[in-house]
């Protein structure tokens, strides 16, 4: 244990029952990334209620998680952050986690006022927590957030697979309408699109790699974001046979998911979510760095695909080449996925 009393009295308070608050407000993927850490505090404080605190849409990935006691939303209007904040202070928490450490987070974790606050050492905001954080650079996502648990005497801490819930009522419909669609053959679930567009594949590689697909003998599930309809449409216009999703809701979308055989994706949030939902995973990056951002790979059939070139860490929105993307050859990543559709087979764990 911390020699640090306030970590000891936040411990011991937790362990009696006490409240603790995980916040990682933005993007889907780094959500998924946030579960680990979920998971350890609730087998460490069992009878401690468990709240977490995002933005509408990353919160999805946590509706129905038998880890979360309490969802709170908050959006990017003054007004929103206002109304959570004051509501917050009123649930008197013992330890709040902020795993963002960007101004709006950090000021919404200091509006808590709980005795023990964890967050980043970043400029001024740092002085919003208790327990400012210097974490190490080149390390794992799933390390980073783990470190937080070890302030509260929690280990030994070994990083392990995020794990998302469905309900069976959710998987129900996307499961029996894809085995109709499917007649018996395994499926491949595509998702090309991604929020900067340095992060995503070449089309003509898209095309070439579903028409290979086919050739094989499976079923392949094209998704559609909402600012991707172009793309998937174009994609399924050159490759006769593909099934298009509409863009769908989040969890709907998690289910058609959860029923497919294997996932290949963008670097994104819906790679993240494959890996959370236990589904074979082939993923494509680029412009960051997979070691810390996809370090799945001692924990199931996940894969990563990456270049590596000396310019594949800019994470610039604007690429004038898309060079580390397009040294991704539609063979490797062919061969990659044959091997998790055919290779490996692990248990679906998207039930309640």
């Amino acid at each position: 244990m911390n020699s640090d009393p306030r970590l000891e009295a936040a411990a011991t308070r937790c362990r009696g029952g006490g409240k603790i608050l995980v916040t990682r407000l933005r993007f889907i993927g780094d959500v998924v990334l946030s579960l680990p850490l979920v998971q350890v505090l609730r087998r460490a404080f069992p009878t401690a209620e468990l709240h977490y605190l995002a933005e509408p849409g990353p919160l999805e990935i946590l509706r129905a998680h038998p880890d979360v006691d309490r969802l709170w939303c908050v959006e990017r209007t003054l007004r929103s952050n206002l109304h959570v904040a004051a509501r917050l202070r009123e649930e008197r928490f013992d330890v709040v986690i902020d795993l963002l450490a960007n101004p709006r987070s950090a000021l919404l974790t200091w509006a808590t006022r709980a005795p023990l606050r964890i967050g980043e050492a970043r400029r001024h905001r740092r002085h919003l927590y208790t327990h400012a954080r210097r974490l190490p650079l080149g390390r794992s996502a799933l390390s980073q957030h783990l470190d937080a648990a070890a302030l509260l005497g929690v280990g030994p801490l070994v990083p392990e697979r995020p794990r998302m819930v469905l309900t069976p009522a959710e998987t129900a419909g996307p499961a029996s309408e894809l085995a109709r669609i499917a007649a018996g053959r395994k499926t491949v679930f595509m998702h090309w699109t991604a929020t900067q567009p340095a992060k995503e594949w070449p089309q003509a590689s898209c095309a070439a790699l579903a028409r290979r697909l086919q050739a094989h003998g499976l079923h392949v599930v094209v998704s559609t974001a909402p600012q991707g309809r172009e793309r998937s449409a174009a994609l399924v216009k050159a490759v006769p046979g593909l099934q298009e999703l509409p863009v769908l809701p989040l969890r709907t979308l998690l289910a058609w998911i959860a029923a497919a055989d294997a996932t290949v994706a963008v670097d994104g949030g819906i790679v993240h979510a494959s890996v959370g939902l236990g589904r074979p995973t082939l993923a494509l990056f680029g412009p960051t760095v997979p070691s810390i951002w996809f370090p799945y790979a001692p924990f199931g059939p996940f894969r990563v695909l990456h270049a590596g070139l000396d310019c594949s860490r800019c994470d610039r929105t604007q690429c004038p080449t898309q060079a580390c993307m397009a040294q991704l050859s539609v063979e490797d990543v062919e061969s990659n996925l044959l091997q998790l559709v055919h290779g490996v087979s692990v248990a679906r764990e998207c039930a309640s």
